[in-house]
């Protein structure tokens, strides 16, 4: 099922990226690093809606991004890190949360113009969240999304892409506890 969340206080929006996508792994066709874009693009636009899928706008200035090289004599291997901010502290988003939890998992982290795709079916990345509490009013509060793996290829870039997943998602579930 692909669920679409509403990220709050997200009105401007600079060159940053603006929108993650999370495809559980395990749902996917299989393709690697060296599957060619436009075979990797016609998987992820295709997808079924039975697919777990999970959408969220990003608030602004809100997620890390990484993706680094390791040299050794096998091989260049890429370390991935994306992080990021999903509010408001809600019961069903956290029952959402929890369903990925642990999970392998494929990101595609969006901009205006662009989308980079970080992790494959054959080297996902894997997917954990915790509270993000703060004494301090002004702080948000929310739950803090890590992804992190290893992998061999760098990103895949897409440019002036537009992914049905994003246009297709389903209603937000969760606005009734809003």
């Amino acid at each position: 099922m692909i669920q679409r969340l509403c990220n709050t206080g997200n009105e401007h929006y600079i060159d940053t990226f603006t929108q993650v996508a999370i495809l559980e792994a395990s749902q996917l066709p299989y393709f690697s690093h060296l599957s060619t874009d436009d075979k990797v693009e016609q998987l992820i636009t295709n997808l079924p809606d039975s697919a777990q899928v999970l959408i969220t706008d990003l608030l602004p200035n809100n997620i890390s991004v990484l993706h680094t090289p390791r040299f050794s004599s096998a091989g260049t291997l890429h370390n991935t890190a994306v992080s990021f901010l999903i509010t408001p502290q809600d019961k069903n988003l956290q029952a959402l949360l929890n369903t990925y939890q642990n999970k392998e998992v494929v990101v595609l982290v969006s901009k205006h113009n662009t989308s980079h795709l970080y992790g494959t079916a054959a080297q996902p990345l894997l997917f954990s969240f915790s509270e993000a509490n703060s004494p301090a009013p002004e702080q948000q509060k929310g739950y803090a999304i890590s992804i992190n793996g290893d992998g061999y290829g760098t990103s895949k870039l897409y440019e002036e892409v537009v992914f049905n997943i994003y246009s297709r998602g389903l209603a937000f579930e969760l606005a009734q506890s809003i």
